[in-house]
């Protein structure tokens, strides 16, 4: 005789790719006609845009580029800005034959530099990373008995599991007037432009991913007064993507890029406003708790039964967390006057210690400054800043968002102090492999020679599950714990049982 299941199907998203790869590109710059030899260069700073991404069966890209600057003092003593536009992209193929995939990147600029060639040639190299996650609609077949006979024993297992369950996409763009506070020196000549994407709200509603959150753009400008000045401003922005389907009660985590941005000062001589046209990208993965119930194995009190077996594996998201700490670094060339500082988190290392992760993250901070001389110079930060957080034995995790605080930079005779608060999410996942019975024959059993007992008293020599107990004695797993009064699952090692067959 064959078990009879009762199937449903279990939708769910699966991340068959998730890559971090890291790339340096470098570009040179040759500086204009119209513009005076290269002394020395004091600043490089960069913005990444996110240009196109493409995902085909087995295949997923994400290209870009980098705006990036470079400030050098001239021979004559004046600060002047050249630019370049540095191309980059990232191509990484998989195994899985999968329909449908859908591509999300989340694109970093990890350090800027430059150096020069000579007094008319600068070389500006920066260190770019993109994580590549791919996701592809999945669906299983469970199977389950909602009433079995009284002579077959199900032993069943409840698997609580965190996975995406719906993605979505937008498109933005931002057009808004920065207007300078009273106090501060217009407008002559703007420098650089650089910018920080603040995530403050994020959830779903209904089919909509909602996320609000702030553009931050900060400046650098040579005012009325000749003297260099830096500035930031707060853009909000409120938006939501659709989702395939309804996901009340998810989770939504939401990745946001900019594509283009360009920041200008109005035509104003000297200007007390800058007029900013952003371009945002925003993609959204909503993740639910799915409870996977299944059978991990059954017998027959009375009879033969031979299960088939069902093995498949899947992955959860088991935690998130935000971790903050403060870093903290100190240079020791005199100083005379921080003028900007920026800061660039590098690529995260991770070390594993039994059952915590540790996670070292190194910061790019480019700072701006006059030395004791009076004399504009330039210099690279470079603190670490360690977190630590618990990791169960079959997990891995990842950092998934580094975002920085307020950056405080000071400096005087000793040299340049600079602290700044920094925040990591880490994301802790496991692939759970399953193992669950999905069908099965059963046939009599052979003719027992002697009369079968009521009842049997049996010693555990060690800690055994009631489980295995009952399915050796051909009873029932409830019978057993009624004869002996037992709640748990586990019998400890030296019990007498009383064991009804």
């Amino acid at each position: 005789m064959e078990l009879v299941f009762q199937d449903s199907q279990l939708e769910y998203l699966s991340r068959i790719l998730c890559e971090t790869v890291s790339q340096e590109q470098t570009a040179d710059v040759i500086i204009p006609d119209s513009y005076p030899d290269a002394d020395r260069v004091v600043d490089a700073f960069g913005t990444l845009l996110v240009r196109s991404e493409e995902c085909t069966a087995g295949s997923a890209s994400v290209a870009g580029i980098v705006q990036a600057g470079v400030l050098f003092v001239s021979e004559q003593g004046e600060v002047e800005c050249v630019q370049a536009q540095i191309p980059f992209s990232v191509r990484r193929d998989f195994s899985a034959e999968q329909e449908n995939c859908t591509l999300q990147c989340r694109c970093a600029l990890r350090s800027v530099d430059a150096r020069p060639l000579n007094s008319r040639k600068l070389l500006v190299r920066v260190g770019i990373s993109c994580t590549l996650c791919v996701y592809a609609p999945q669906k299983h077949t469970c199977y389950d008995i909602a009433e079995p006979a009284e002579n077959l024993q199900l032993r069943r297992i409840e698997l609580p599991l965190q996975m995406p369950l719906g993605l979505g996409e937008r498109s933005f763009g931002l057009n808004e007037e920065l207007e300078l506070p009273n106090g501060k020196p217009a407008i002559s000549r703007l420098l650089k432009c650089l910018y920080r994407i603040q995530l403050q709200e994020q959830r779903v509603v209904g089919s909509k991913a909602v996320f609000k959150g702030d553009l931050l753009v900060h400046a650098l400008y040579e005012g009325d007064d000749e003297g260099l000045h830096a500035h930031e401003w707060s853009v909000p922005f409120s938006q939501y993507a659709e989702l395939e389907r309804e996901l009340d009660d998810s989770d939504l985590q939401t990745i946001l890029s900019l594509t283009s941005v360009e920041t200008e000062p109005d035509a104003q001589v000297d200007s007390r406003r800058l007029l900013i046209s952003a371009n945002l990208l925003a993609q959204c993965v909503a993740e639910g708790q799915q409870k996977l119930n299944i059978i991990i194995d059954a017998f027959c009190t009375d009879a033969e039964l031979a299960p088939q077996f069902d093995e498949w594996k899947v992955s959860g998201i088991l935690d998130r967390q935000n971790l903050r700490e403060t870093a903290i670094t100190e240079s020791s060339e005199p100083a005379g006057s921080v003028v900007d500082a920026w800061m660039y988190p590098d690529e995260a290392g991770k070390q594993r210690m039994g059952d915590k992760a540790r996670i070292e993250l190194p910061l790019n901070c480019n700072v701006l400054y006059y030395d004791a001389e009076g004399a504009l110079r330039g210099k690279t930060l470079r603190p670490n800043v360690q977190f630590e957080t618990e990791l169960s034995e079959n997990a891995s995790c990842a950092v998934t968002e580094v975002t920085g605080g307020e950056l405080f930079c000071a400096a005087g005779s000793g040299g340049i102090s600079l602290r700044t608060p920094v925040s990591i999410t880490v994301e802790s996942s496991a692939v759970h492999p399953l193992r669950a019975v999905c069908g099965g024959e059963i046939s009599p059993l052979q003719q027992e020679s002697a009369r079968k007992p009521a009842l049997i008293l049996r010693r555990t020599d060690s800690d055994e599950e009631i489980w295995q107990i009952a399915k050796d004695c051909r009873t029932s797993v409830r019978a057993i714990k009624e004869a002996n009064d037992l709640t748990g699952e586990t019998v400890p090692e030296n019990t007498l049982l009383l064991i009804p067959m």
